[in-house]
C-alpha cells in the first residue's frame, strides 16, 4: 500500500471534518491526522490536494501540489515536528526509528494490529498482515526492526510491558515521550574527564584496556525466536527497599546496586522479594558508550563500532608520563578510546531492571517512569563494569 500511494500520479485527501471555507490549522485538527494508516498516505506521495467537506481545495490553494505550498507544508510540520522537507520528500532511510515511532505514537486504529501493518511500508518491513494476533502484530514489527538495525533506541520506553516480549512495549503510544539524553560531553569536557579518570589510582591501564575490549567485542542487539539477545554492561542488584506505595497500584523501591548509588524504581509488576531472585540493573545505549550516533540523544562521538586497534591514531591531546623520569607521551589508540567510553559510562543514563526467571533467561521490569542512574562519575571500581549479552 505504501508503494502504491508513492507511485501515484496524485493523492486526493477528502477531509469530511473540515468545513468551508477551510481555515489554517484545519487540517491539523481534522481527524484525518489522527488515524494509523493516513500516515504513509501523507508521507509516501510525490502529489498530493487536500479537499475540505465540499470538496474545495483547502484554505483555497489552487495548486497543481499541495507538497508546493509552503504555508500548508509549514502547518504540518509544526503539527508533527518533522521538517517540511522530511514531508515533501519522504524517504524510510530519511528519518530514524525512534523518530518514525514518535510519528506513529499519536495514531490510532479501529483493529490493533493496523497500529503495526500500516507502518510496514514506512520501515520497509517484511511482516505479513495476520489478522486475530492483536498485540503481537507490534511485537512482530519492532522485533524485525531491532534485529534488522541492531537500534536499541526501540527499547527506550517506560510502562506496560507487551506479553510478545517483556523489553517492548504493550502500546506504541510510549513512543511519544522523549528519550532522556546525557549531557553531551564536548572536546574540553571529555580532556577534562579523562584527566579525572587518570589521576585516579584505581584505574590502572590494563583494567582500562579491559573494560575497552569487553564493551568493544559486544555484538548488536537481535531477536531469535521472540528472545532478545541484549548486548549491555549489568550492575548486580544486592537488594531493595521498599519505599511506599505510589499511585494506584504503583510500588515505589530503592534498589542498592553494585557500583551504583541508590536507584529508584516505580513498577506496577510484583517484585516477589520474598522469593530468592536475581535482579540486574543493565545499561543497553552500547552505541552511546562506544562514540557512535545514537537515537538516544542523537549525538556523533569520536570512536567507533569497528575501526580495528591498528591503522587508526586516536587522541585525546592528553598526555601521561610512565615515571617522573619519562617524557609523557600522547595517549593515542586503544588506550584513549578506552579512556573515552569509560568517561561516556560515568554519564548519566536510563537503565533496565531485568529479573531472572527459572530457565535463566531474563524478563523486564516494567518501570512506570524511566529508571534514572546518575551514572558512576569517575570513582569507577572496573570490578562493578561487566560487559555481556542477556
Amino acid at each position: 500500500m505504501y508503494k502504491w500511494y508513492a507511485d501515484s500520479a496524485v493523492t486526493l485527501v477528502f477531509l469530511a471534518g473540515v468545513s468551508h471555507p477551510s481555515k489554517p490549522k484545519d487540517l491539523t485538527r481534522s481527524k484525518w491526522m489522527t488515524r494509523a494508516w493516513t500516515l504513509q498516505e501523507l508521507l509516501a506521495p510525490k502529489v498530493i490536494l487536500f479537499y475540505d467537506s465540499e470538496w474545495k481545495p483547502y484554505l483555497g490553494n489552487t495548486g497543481t501540489n499541495h507538497k508546493e505550498s509552503p504555508e500548508i507544508m509549514q502547518e504540518l510540520a509544526d503539527a508533527i515536528k518533522i521538517s517540511c522537507g522530511n514531508i515533501v520528500t519522504f524517504s524510510p532511510h530519511g528519518l530514524g526509528v525512534r523518530e518514525k515511532l514518535r510519528l506513529a505514537s499519536t495514531r490510532e486504529a479501529k483493529y490493533e494490529e493496523d497500529v503495526a501493518y500500516s507502518l510496514i511500508g514506512v520501515f520497509e518491513s517484511d511482516i505479513r498482515p495476520h489478522y486475530g494476533e492483536r498485540g503481537n502484530a507490534l511485537g512482530h514489527l519492532l522485533e524485525e526492526i531491532v534485529t534488522r538495525s541492531g537500534d536499541d533506541t526501540v527499547l527506550a520506553w517506560s510502562g506496560k510491558s507487551s506479553s510478545y516480549n517483556s523489553c517492548l512495549p504493550a502500546s506504541i503510544s510510549v513512543y511519544s515521550q522523549t528519550p532522556y539524553s546525557p549531557p553531551l560531553l564536548e572536546e574540553e569536557g571529555m580532556k577534562a574527564r579523562i584527566t579525572e579518570l587518570l589521576d585516579d589510582d584505581k584505574l590502572l591501564e590494563r583494567e582500562a584496556l579491559d573494560i575497552y575490549k569487553q564493551i568493544k567485542n559486544l555484538p548488536a542487539a537481535r531477536f531469535a525466536a521472540r528472545r532478545l539477545h541484549l548486548p549491555c554492561i549489568v550492575f548486580p542488584v544486592r537488594g531493595f527497599v521498599i519505599k511506599g506505595n505510589g499511585r494506584r497500584d504503583e510500588k515505589r523501591y530503592r534498589a542498592r546496586v553494585s557500583g551504583l548509588k541508590g536507584v529508584d524504581v516505580t513498577t506496577t509488576d510484583d517484585l516477589m522479594l520474598d522469593q530468592q531472585r536475581r535482579f540486574v540493573l543493565v545499561h543497553p545505549w552500547i552505541r552511546y558508550v562506544r562514540g557512535r550516533r545514537n537515537g538516544v540523544n542523537g549525538e556523533i562521538h569520536s570512536g567507533s563500532d569497528t575501526d580495528s586497534d591498528s591503522g587508526v591514531d586516536v587522541s585525546t591531546g592528553l598526555h601521561r608520563a610512565a615515571s617522573p623520569r619519562t617524557v609523557a607521551a600522547p595517549l593515542v589508540g586503544s588506550y584513549a578510546r578506552a579512556l573515552e567510553m569509560i568517561a561516556r559510562l560515568g554519564q548519566p543514563f536510563n537503565a533496565l531492571l531485568l529479573v531472572q526467571q527459572p530457565g535463566g533467561e531474563f524478563k523486564r521490569v516494567a518501570a512506570d517512569n524511566d529508571i534514572f542512574v546518575p551514572g558512576l562519575g569517575t570513582d569507577i571500581d572496573p570490578r562493578d563494569i561487566r560487559a555481556k549479552t542477556l
